[in-house]
């Protein structure tokens, strides 16, 4: 998912430093690194005594190095002064790489076996926050989104199933499997490549479908496909950069392919509802204003909906919102162009009398549904739980 900010280094909304993250006394907020010409010592079985060898770039993590700690953590040029037993606790797959280091080590670093992992600092101060001070502080940062998607990729690798669990339910919220749970997020989070996505590190879905098909939780991606169908499809044909640290990430072409045949099946749904929904809209049996004697007034229903068509085709290529291509927005703004009352001086030309305007939401809702419930199909992705 490539490099972020380490916590201790992570900037707040207001610009300045984060408060400190550690909730059990091991660290203070910021600390600086510790930048030491450390003594890198290596032994084999049978061999003379080690002989020192020095590196000048060795840098130790003071935020998440103890001294009773009995395990070096070396990522790039970072290490971390950690516990074994604590690693063993949260995954197997680790216990089993510092099992024989410790008994055997090939290399120590101040006294300490090392564990060599190769992933970039930043990542692996990520992950030891998240064992140490607990997942809900890292939580709190702004970014807590791209933090998830990088912790769900290391707790697939090194076989970390609680935390895997836990940042996945984070996810979730992003790209959920229910209807409800995306309407929800759309309240509540911005549109991807807009300044506001960007300014709370919202991941771009091309990065969530690319992670969800690496650590096999293909729940993810048919919310994360439908949200590239806003984009045009240039765009995503061309990837995307990420401005953390400008790494390319682009769709495989197969999953291209069935980005784009998903996309022309939810725009036959979106048009085949304006048609049926909307533009061929009767007035309700019950109607008041079918019965009004004047024939401006028995049209006001009807004509209520074709204004509401119009409206929808020329915002349907985000014309005035923006969105290039959400159905699931547009049939919703059905509901929001008639929750408008008006005023006597002022009518609610898109208002429906109660009657029509009732067995207008019944039928939004349920076409919304419906739409919702296709994606994995159009998208070309089985999706055990969904809806």
């Amino acid at each position: 998912m490539g490099s972020l900010q380490s916590p201790e280094h992570h900037p707040t909304s207001s610009g300045s430093l984060a408060s400190p993250l550690s909730s059990n006394g091991h660290h203070g907020g910021s600390p600086p690194l510790k930048d030491v010409s450390s003594e890198i010592r290596i032994t084999r079985p049978g061999t003379p005594p080690p002989t020192a060898i020095f590196s000048s770039g060795m840098q130790r993590r003071l935020s998440l190095s103890f001294e009773d700690g009995n395990v070096a953590i070396l990522a790039g040029k970072s290490y971390f002064l950690v516990h074994r037993g604590f690693l063993s606790r949260q995954s197997e797959y680790l216990a089993e790489l510092t099992k024989d280091n410790y008994s055997c080590p090939t290399m120590t670093l101040e006294g300490r076996p090392v564990l060599h992992l190769p992933d970039s600092p930043e990542d692996i101060s990520l992950l030891l926050h998240s064992m140490y001070d607990g997942l809900s502080s890292l939580m709190a940062l702004e970014s807590s989104l791209r933090v998830a998607s990088i912790l769900l990729r290391l707790s697939a690798k090194y076989a970390m199933e609680h935390l895997f669990n836990d940042t996945l339910a984070i996810l979730y919220k992003a790209w959920p499997t229910s209807l409800t749970q995306w309407t929800r997020r759309e309240r509540q989070l911005p549109r991807v490549n807009s300044e506001a996505a960007r300014a709370i590190s919202l991941p771009h879905p091309i990065t969530i479908v690319n992670l969800a098909r690496e650590v096999d939780a293909i729940e993810l991606i048919p919310a994360a496909f439908y949200d590239l169908c806003r984009l045009l499809p240039s765009v995503v044909a061309t990837g995307h950069t990420d401005p953390f640290d400008l790494t390319s990430h682009s769709l495989t072409s197969s999953d291209l392919v069935l980005l784009f045949q998903g996309r022309e099946a939810a725009s036959r749904f979106f048009s085949t509802f304006v048609v049926n929904e909307l533009e061929n809209r009767r007035a309700s049996e019950t109607c008041i204003n079918r019965r009004q004697p004047d024939p401006a007034q028995r049209r006001l229903c009807t004509g209520a909906f074709q204004l509401i068509t119009y409206e929808l085709l020329q915002d349907v290529n985000g014309l005035i919102t923006g969105r290039t291509a959400d159905p699931l927005f547009a049939m919703q703004e059905v509901l929001n162009l008639q929750a408008d009352s008006g005023t006597p001086e002022s009518r609610n030309m898109f208002r429906a009398c109660d009657s029509c305007r009732q067995e207008l939401v019944v039928s939004v809702h349920a076409a919304r549904n419906k739409f919702w419930d296709s994606l994995p199909e159009w998208f070309g992705v089985e999706v055990t739980h969904w809806g």
